[in-house]
């Protein structure tokens, strides 16, 4: 059972809430085990910053608790969204994160919740896809809190989520970036703000490519805007699920009998099969199994998650049977 640090404000301090109602600033932060002890006496800087911020109301800090939920969760409390978007574009809220930024590992998310808001669900994102050079990750990483504290002065915005590369399945960084509504999303995204940071991180975006959608953060593995994360180990063995059997059907069916066969070079070969692949995983394939797989990707009964296990286990074995069968009539 994961543990919490609670800093309420001052009884009265700030007055009733915003007519909007109480806002949340939730913000997700993976980070190493070894800094867990630095990360909490970091929080106590920022509680202390926080104490005397106009409009705060309260903050409460959740450990993680694998496999359910791997990420440290923050959330700050604030009388409305003027004074929640006002500490995160603070430069106070900037010189802190600065002095953690170099424990953060995984993925970075925030979110900006107004209490009484409509459902989240109803959001809509942009994914945004973007190459990022050895050796400068951490720098795109800071260019996206940026980002981020930019987008949250906007009217509508949700979240913004950075999610890495996973080696073998998606070779770019992602930026899911989430508002309430189209013309929301559209104010942004024509905004001189936002064309201001395209040229600061113009390293950043050469490769930038940009899809519209009408789903939220839920859209990989159809989660509800509340529930918890996916648990990590979980998610991996249904990736794997459905990349075995791509990886297999393309090398049988296409590389060797059309490529190899014809003389077509194995590096351009291995190429076409990845990008085929990383598309059909990341549209198609992935978001489907995720779906089918939604009971048991939740936190349940024993007798549930022994279920899953077994049927995905009985798929690998199944899978591996057919690539054998079909290996030997060969």
């Amino acid at each position: 059972m994961s543990t919490s640090l609670n800093s309420p404000a001052r009884p009265g301090s700030w007055g009733p809430a915003g007519p909007d109602g109480p806002v949340a600033l939730v913000v997700h932060r993976r980070l190493a085990e070894s800094s867990a002890p630095a990360y909490q006496a970091w929080q106590e800087q920022v509680a202390a910053r926080l104490a005397s911020w106009p409009g705060f109301l309260d903050r409460r800090v959740i450990p993680p608790n694998p496999p359910v939920q791997v990420d440290w969760v923050i959330v700050q409390r604030f009388r409305d969204v003027h004074s929640a978007r006002a500490w995160l574009q603070s430069p106070d809220r900037a010189d802190l994160a600065a002095q953690i930024s170099d424990h953060f590992v995984g993925n970075d998310e925030i979110h900006l919740i107004v209490e009484n808001n409509r459902d989240r669900s109803t959001a809509v994102s942009a994914l945004i896809s973007s190459r990022v050079a050895p050796g400068l990750e951490r720098d795109f990483l800071a260019w996206q809190r940026t980002v981020a504290a930019a987008e949250s002065r906007f009217d509508g915005f949700v979240g913004h989520k950075v999610q890495r590369p996973v080696p073998g399945v998606q070779e770019d960084w992602v930026v899911l970036l989430s508002f309430d509504s189209d013309e929301h999303l559209d104010a942004w995204l024509a905004s001189p703000e936002r064309t201001a940071l395209l040229a600061d991180g113009e390293r950043f975006t050469q490769q930038l490519r940009l899809v519209r959608s009408a789903y939220g953060f839920g859209f990989w593995s159809g989660q509800e805007p509340t529930a918890a994360p996916d648990p990590v180990f979980k998610s991996n063995l249904l990736v794997l699920l459905m990349l075995y059997p791509v990886v297999f059907a393309w090398g049988y069916f296409i590389a060797d009998p059309l490529f190899a066969a014809h003389g077509v070079p194995f590096w351009l070969s291995l190429f076409i099969g990845n990008l085929v692949s990383t598309q059909l995983l990341g549209w198609l394939l992935v978001p489907w199994a995720f779906r089918r797989f939604k009971w048991w990707m939740r936190p349940g009964p024993a007798r549930t998650q022994v279920a899953g296990y077994a049927i995905i286990v009985a798929l690998y074995v199944v899978s591996m049977a057919v690539y054998a069968v079909l290996l030997a009539l060969r």
